[in-house]
């Protein structure tokens, strides 16, 4: 088992999730502010709900690929 993979599948995970989040919160502010009507602000929240998952799960990835690594340096010590 690749422990790297879990880890850099999960820090990715996270960092679309702040990019994802980062267009979110941009789109609603430009529309909060009347700048720019062109993209939905619904759309921009429920993105936003679905990067702040993906958030959550890059971080359990993280979290079970760190127990993992804890577990196994505990069976070889």
């Amino acid at each position: 088992m690749d422990i790297n993979a879990g880890f850099n599948a999960g820090i990715t995970a996270f960092q679309r999730a702040e990019e994802g989040l980062q267009r979110s919160a941009s789109v609603i502010a430009r529309s909060s502010a009347g700048l720019d009507r062109s993209e939905d602000v619904n759309t921009a929240l429920v993105q936003s709900t679905v990067d702040a998952n993906l958030a959550a799960a890059g971080a359990t990835i993280v979290r079970a690929s760190d127990e993992t690594l804890g577990t196994l340096i505990d069976e070889f010590a």
